[in-house]
């Protein structure tokens, strides 16, 4: 493409007099023409054609309307610089590009603001050092956001209806001459929320704050204090209807109504993400965190219990921030609510996917908290203990591994059993155990058996189906 091509297209975007609805198309165009483009083409379209697309970003205001052509021209635009290989052709401008992308994410609607995020996460991550100048403006805005989560359940809970969800409303758009909108009985029509009051955007915050991070120790510390009192209490928001605690939550979200049930799956996923966030830190700053260890504690369970039964994803990201959280100190804040994880539907929920994949993930980050609190756990608790694992043990549906796992855990705690003060007590749990061993051993004898006898007269086990 050659360069007078460039500026073809740069006059025609910068036309004030052209139809919205043809700067649209001339974008799309241009966006499709990308792949085609050689490194040197690369390098022209970012010095030519940037320029002009900062300024209709930031010069037009943004629209809060998903089917207007205002909306899909951003959306087109963003969608070139994401596009744009992220090498050095865009190292002359990444902290303008960077710069306008962090502006936008402050005015901009969610759809648009996640490309924005994601964006300014893959240019953080190869041009750590020329962007160090924006890690405190990113920061203050992650802290913003998160102090707005209340605004943003409320927003939630407001979503009684489905018109409240598809019906455009032209008070959401931003004050300027629009193209006339799109039929109002049109459902694909969506409302879009302000960035800053949306948990999609929340969802992208942690993984560029933890780049950050690692990239600007020094900011790390103010940071921690000051981001954990609105992380924790954003996770402790409910949606509507919704009760802490397992017996009341149930995990196919029959509470929920079903006209936002999709804005909901948004609340539990930002959650997800920043329960990983949360676990970031406990490892890296654990002695900040030791003073909330309690409320850490609780709330790792009651997110584990409101989790929807098809979010399979997200449980599993749960499973994997809370192993890392049981591996340090705030373990110990478990010790009292440690029985309370011995529940298949706390773990991975009623879900069939979640049962079929998540069964390895559960008991990994189960057995890795029951091994470092064993010795402190009370009587009632280790009887609750030694039923579970015993029940799985003589799960058939659990593999040998976890049945191995189950066998080791039920050994651990036999110290931990001959110091109870009520020794009859003790004496019936040791009892259950080695009755629990026995089986186990009757049991593999015999399939043994089986499998010996199968083979000896060319039955269905052959040699290399055994191993």
């Amino acid at each position: 493409m050659a360069i007078t091509n460039f500026e073809v297209y740069a006059t025609r975007l910068r036309d004030e007099k052209l139809d919205v609805k043809l700067k649209q198309t001339i974008a799309h165009e241009l966006c499709e023409s990308l792949e085609f483009f050689q490194l040197q083409d690369y390098t022209r379209f970012v010095a030519i054609l940037w320029p002009v697309i900062r300024d209709l970003l930031l010069k037009t205001p943004p629209v809060f309307v998903s089917s207007v052509p205002e909306q899909k021209l951003r959306s087109t635009l963003l969608e070139i610089i994401q596009r744009i290989p992220h090498s050095e052709v865009f190292r002359p401008v990444v902290l303008d590009v960077v710069t306008t992308l962090l502006a936008l994410v402050k005015i901009e609607n969610e759809d648009n603001a996640v490309v924005c995020l994601k964006i300014i996460y893959e240019l953080h991550r190869m041009y750590r050092q020329l962007l160090e100048s924006i890690s405190l403006p990113f920061l203050e805005l992650a802290a913003e956001i998160y102090r707005n989560a209340d605004q943003m359940l409320k927003a939630m809970d407001s979503l009684d209806t489905p018109a409240s969800l598809s019906t455009p409303n032209v008070n959401l758009m931003s004050p300027s001459a629009m193209s006339p909108g799109p039929d109002m009985g049109d459902m694909a029509t969506k409302n879009l929320t302000k960035a800053t009051s949306s948990f999609k955007v929340l969802t992208e915050i942690p993984i560029i704050v933890v780049s950050i991070i690692q990239a600007n120790r020094r900011h790390a510390d103010p940071f921690v204090t000051n981001i954990l009192p609105p992380i924790l209490h954003m996770l402790e928001l409910n949606p509507r209807g919704a009760i802490p605690g397992h017996e009341s939550a149930p995990s196919s979200l029959q509470y929920l109504n079903q006209h936002w049930r999709g804005a909901h799956a948004d609340l539990i996923t930002a959650q997800s993400k920043t329960l990983s966030f949360l676990a970031f830190f406990a490892r890296g700053f654990t002695a900040l965190l030791l003073p909330f260890q309690n409320r850490i504690a609780h709330l790792t369970f009651q997110l584990l219990c409101l989790c929807p039964a098809e979010a399979t994803a997200t449980r599993k990201e749960m499973l994997i921030a809370t192993r890392h959280i049981v591996s340090t100190e705030i373990r110990k804040a478990f010790v009292p609510i440690a029985d309370k994880f011995l529940d298949m539907q706390v773990l991975v929920g009623s879900g069939l996917a979640s049962q079929c994949i998540l069964k390895p993930f559960a008991f990994s980050m189960l057995a890795d908290l029951m091994h470092h609190i064993r010795l402190e756990l009370s009587p009632a608790q280790l009887t609750r203990m030694v039923d579970f694992y015993s029940g799985c043990m003589h799960d058939q549906s659990l593999s040998s591994g976890v049945h191995t796992m189950c066998a080791k855990l039920l050994h651990n705690i036999t110290e931990r059993i001959m110091h109870i003060p009520d020794k009859q007590h003790g004496r019936i749990l040791l009892l259950s155990i080695l009755k629990t061993f026995t089986s186990s051993f009757a049991a593999i004898g015999n399939h043994a058996e089986t499998v010996i006898s199968d083979i000896r007269s060319g039955g269905i086990y052959a040699e290399e189906k055994i191993y």
